[in-house]
């Protein structure tokens, strides 16, 4: 049960941070915050990572549609699996992320960002994303770290 609150959890903050940013924010301003560590701006990414395929709408729909799928299909068996935490966590993680992406390009056409990271790296600092993104990229990691340990416990 807490694995299907954190998936909620993850794709109800981020749709409400969303709309929070979409409602309060002009596109082309920007905002500091955690004593300027952070910027707040609003970008709206049509494609998928960093903005490719943004001319092929209809591929990302049904390419992050199948890859969703594929990912609930495991989130929902490992609940009923003897699956480690770590992987379950990745799982809802990754899928809660996954879906709020999907459901902003559904609606809308295109994904709201709104953070980047104030570095002096230039190349890190121009990247826009969003909680999703992150939940994305964690749930990931997780997911690989939780078939590592799988994988080290069989061989011993």
């Amino acid at each position: 049960m807490i694995f299907i609150i954190l998936l909620m959890g993850v794709f109800l903050g981020d749709l409400l941070l969303k709309k929070y940013v979409e409602a309060r924010l002009p596109e082309g301003k920007e905002k500091t915050i955690l004593g300027g560590r952070i910027l707040i701006r609003k970008l709206h990414n049509r494609g998928i990572a960093l903005g490719r395929l943004a001319g092929r709408p209809l591929l990302i729909r049904r390419g992050t549609f199948g890859l969703i799928t594929g990912i609930a299909v495991y989130f929902v068996a490992s609940l009923f699996r003897r699956d480690g935490a770590v992987r379950k966590t990745g799982a809802a993680l990754l899928l809660g992320g996954a879906l709020c992406n999907w459901f902003d390009r559904f609606h809308q056409g295109f994904v709201t960002d709104y953070f980047s990271f104030n570095v002096k790296w230039k190349r890190l600092k121009r990247l826009v994303f969003n909680l999703s993104d992150l939940c994305i990229m964690i749930g990931t990691v997780l997911l690989l770290l939780g078939g590592i340990r799988k994988g080290r416990k069989k061989r011993v």
